[in-house]
C-alpha cells in the first residue's frame, strides 16, 4: 500500500502520522496494530477536523472503514468492538492490548484504495444513519459491505450517560390497544424483514446469526446474538410458519443483548445496603438468596452477603410506590462481564421483557416472574395441582398432544396458579412406552392474563423440549447420557446449566421426586372455564392494566420494580423497550444447583398454605430443595 495505483488516490499515512494529522483526508494503514491504538485514532479524529479512514488487517481480513472525522456515526473502536464480539469468547476483544496484524496483497491494494475512495465520496452520512464498512477477504477473493452503530454506547463516539434516578421512571400515560384481546400494541418496524435489516449482520452483529430447526415440532428459529462470550446465546422463536417464528427470535434476540449488560446507562453507584438503606435501594435479603453451604463452592460465583458490603447498583422504579428503588447491578443485568465487582446472588434472565413501549416491555417481564415463581413454589413444596383438561376447541395444542402421543408421551396440564393471580399452567409430558432408557419426563410452564395463552405457551415449550431431546441426546457432549447424570443424584452440586437440570429429571431414577406431579396427573380433568369461570376482560388500555395488576399483587404484599434496560439504538430504530422486573419475595429462577435461592423467603413457606395446598404452613427442612427440571 506504499504506492498507491492511481494519481488520484489517496495518501496513505502510517498511524503516528494519523495520530498527529490536523487536516485533509487519507488511508491510515494497520498491519500490526492493538485496541488501543484503535481507540487513539477513533479520538484524535473525532476532535480534529479531518477524515481518515481505517484499513487494518486481521490475518487474511482487510477491513476498511468506517471514515473517522468529527461527527462520525460510529468510529474504529465500536467497528471492532463488534466485529470481534462476534467470535465468542476466544478473542479477548475486552484488552486494550490485543494485537492484531496482517498484510495487504499486492494485487488487492487498488482494490483496497478504491473501497476506501468510495467510503468518502460524498454525502456524508446524516444523523442518525449508520457507517459503512467494507470488509476484504483476500483469501476468497470476496468483499462485502456492512452498516455499523454504536450498540450499547461507544466510550469514543457514542458514550453513554451516567445512571441517574432521573431516568429510571416507568411512564404511566395511557396506552389505548386497538385489538382489546392482545396486550402487544402494533409496531410497523418489527416485522420479520425490517428486524433482519436492523439486527443481523454475520460479521458485525448485533445478530450474528439466524439459524432453522428442521426436525423440530414447530418451525423453530434461533437468532444468536453479539456477545463476546464462548457459547451461543440469542432469542429462539417458535411457530407455524419460519417468517413469524424468524421475527419471535430476532425479538427475543434484543431482549437477550439489553439483558445482558448495560447499554443504555452507565453504571456509577457502588456503595453497601447499609449506607443507601430501606428508602432508596432494594434489600438483597428480600431477594432470596443462596443457601450458605455452598459459598466457597467452585460452581459458585457469588460472595456471602452482609449488609455491609459494597455492591454496583443501578437506579430502578417501583411501580408500586412510584419512586426510583436502587437494585444491584448484577440482579439487573445477567450477564456482566467478570471486573472483580462482588454478586451475592446468582441471576439470568428470569424477568426481561421487550416492548412496543416500557409499559409493554415491563408487563412481559412480570408474567415471565410469574410462570417462573408459579413452577419453582410447585417444585419446591412438592405439592399437587389440579388437572387442566386440554382444550378441545384449540387444534394448535390437540395437534401438539397427537405429536408427543406418537414418541410416546402423555400431555398433561395442571393449574400452578399462585397468589399472583396470573394464570399460570404446568405442562407434563410423561413417557408411556416401553423402551427402558427412554427420558420418563419433560416439565415446562407458562404465564399470561389469558389462560389459554398460558396453556399455548407450556404446551409448546415442553413438546419442543421433548423433540429435541433425540437430537440432544446425540450430542458430542452428550447432555442426557444417564452415566453423565446419575451421579447427580446423590450429588446435586454437580447440576451445572439447564441440560443438567432436565436431564437429570428425565432418568426413571429421578421419577419419584415427580410423583407428586404424576398422581395430579391421574386426577379427573376440569375444563378451561371451571379453573377460570370468567373469560378474561378486554384490555383497552395497556398501562390502565399494568397499574391494575401491580396494584393487585401490592394486595398480596408483593412490590414490582422494573429496571429500563433501553439499548438507544435499538429503541430509536425499532421503537424497541427493554426491562427488568423483580419482585422481592418472588422465587427467582436459577441454573446450576449451587445457585438455587430459597432462603429468606417466608411466601414460599406460607403461600402453599394459603392456596389450599397443604395443611399448615411449612417449615425450611420440609421443602424439597432437588434440582428443578426447568427448560
Amino acid at each position: 500500500m506504499s504506492h498507491p495505483g492511481t494519481a488520484s488516490a489517496l495518501p496513505v499515512r502510517t498511524p503516528e502520522a494519523a495520530l498527529t494529522a490536523t487536516t485533509g483526508a487519507a488511508l491510515v494503514l494497520l498491519t500490526d496494530w492493538t485496541l488501543e491504538l484503535a481507540e487513539q485514532l477513533s479520538r484524535h479524529a473525532l476532535a480534529h477536523p479531518v477524515a481518515l479512514v481505517p484499513v487494518r488487517c486481521d490475518g487474511a481480513l482487510v477491513v476498511v472503514g468506517p471514515v473517522l472525522r468529527p461527527g462520525a456515526a460510529g468510529c474504529l473502536c465500536c467497528a471492532e468492538y463488534q466485529r470481534l464480539a462476534t467470535a465468542g469468547g476466544r478473542v479477548p476483544w475486552q484488552r486494550p492490548q490485543l494485537t492484531l496484524a496482517g498484510l495487504v496483497a499486492p494485487v488487492f491494494e487498488e482494490a483496497v484504495t478504491a473501497l476506501a475512495t468510495e467510503l468518502l465520496a460524498p454525502p456524508a452520512p446524516a444523523p442518525g444513519e449508520p457507517a459503512m464498512v467494507h470488509l476484504l477477504h483476500q483469501a476468497r477473493a470476496t468483499w462485502s459491505t456492512h452498516r455499523i452503530r454504536p450498540v450499547g454506547g461507544c466510550p469514543v463516539c457514542a458514550p453513554l450517560p451516567a445512571d441517574r434516578e432521573q431516568g429510571a421512571e416507568v411512564p404511566t400515560a395511557p396506552l389505548p390497544l386497538p385489538d382489546p384481546a392482545t396486550l402487544r400494541s402494533p409496531n410497523s418496524r418489527t416485522g420479520s424483514a425490517g428486524l433482519r435489516a436492523a439486527l443481523l449482520d454475520e460479521r458485525f452483529g448485533p445478530v450474528r446469526r439466524v439459524v432453522r430447526t428442521e426436525d423440530s415440532a414447530f418451525s423453530l428459529t434461533s437468532a444468536y446474538v453479539t456477545d463476546g462470550r464462548p457459547l451461543d446465546d440469542g432469542g429462539y422463536g417458535r411457530a407455524a410458519q419460519f417468517e413469524e417464528s424468524e421475527r419471535v427470535a430476532l425479538f427475543e434476540g434484543v431482549e437477550r443483548l439489553t439483558g445482558m449488560r448495560p447499554t443504555g446507562r452507565r453504571t456509577v453507584l457502588r456503595a453497601s445496603f447499609a449506607r443507601l438503606g430501606a428508602g432508596r435501594a432494594v434489600d438483597p435479603e428480600r431477594l432470596g438468596l443462596p443457601d450458605p453451604r455452598y459459598h466457597g463452592h467452585p460452581a459458585s460465583t457469588c460472595v456471602p452477603y452482609t449488609p455491609e458490603l459494597e455492591l454496583d447498583w443501578v437506579h430502578g422504579w417501583s411501580l408500586t410506590a412510584a419512586r426510583p428503588v436502587a437494585v444491584p447491578e448484577h440482579v439487573a443485568y445477567w450477564g456482566l462481564p467478570d471486573t472483580g465487582s462482588p454478586k451475592v446472588v446468582y441471576e439470568c434472565s428470569n424477568g426481561c421483557g421487550l416492548g412496543n413501549s416500557p409499559a409493554e416491555a415491563v408487563l412481559y417481564g412480570l408474567f415471565e416472574v410469574a410462570e417462573r415463581d408459579a413452577f419453582l413454589m410447585v417444585w419446591y413444596t412438592a405439592t399437587p395441582l389440579r388437572r387442566i383438561a386440554l382444550p378441545a376447541d384449540d387444534p394448535e395444542v390437540r395437534a401438539l398432544a397427537d405429536r408427543t402421543a406418537l414418541l410416546g408421551y402423555r400431555l398433561v396440564l395442571l393449574d400452578a396458579t399462585n397468589d399472583f393471580g396470573i394464570p399460570a399452567v404446568l405442562a407434563l409430558c410423561q413417557y408411556q412406552g416401553s423402551a427402558p432408557n427412554a427420558p420418563r419426563a419433560f416439565l415446562a410452564a407458562g404465564a399470561h392474563h389469558d389462560p389459554r395463552r398460558a396453556v399455548r405457551a407450556a404446551v409448546v415449550e415442553v413438546v419442543t423440549t421433548v423433540h429435541a431431546c433425540a437430537r440432544r441426546a446425540q450430542a458430542e457432549d452428550r447432555p442426557y447420557a444417564p452415566d453423565r447424570l446419575r451421579p447427580m443424584l446423590e450429588q446435586p452440586e454437580l447440576v451445572r446449566g439447564l441440560e443438567d437440570h432436565v436431564g437429570l429429571n428425565t432418568l426413571p431414577e429421578a421419577q419419584d421426586r415427580l410423583a407428586f406431579l404424576f398422581d395430579s396427573a391421574d386426577a379427573p380433568p376440569l375444563e378451561l372455564r371451571e379453573v377460570w369461570p370468567h373469560p378474561p376482560q378486554p384490555v383497552p388500555d395497556l398501562a390502565a392494566f399494568l397499574r391494575g395488576t401491580v396494584e393487585r399483587l401490592a394486595g398480596q404484599g408483593l412490590e414490582v420494580l422494573a429496571v429500563r434496560q433501553d439499548e438507544p439504538g435499538v429503541r430509536d430504530r425499532l421503537g424497541l423497550y427493554s426491562a427488568k422486573v423483580v419482585v422481592p419475595g418472588s422465587l427467582p429462577m436459577t441454573f446450576g444447583h449451587v445457585n438455587h435461592r430459597t432462603r429468606g423467603l417466608p411466601r414460599l413457606l406460607e403461600v402453599p398454605h394459603r392456596l389450599g395446598r397443604t395443611g399448615r404452613a411449612l417449615r425450611y427442612e420440609e421443602l424439597t430443595i432437588h434440582p428443578h427440571p426447568f427448560p
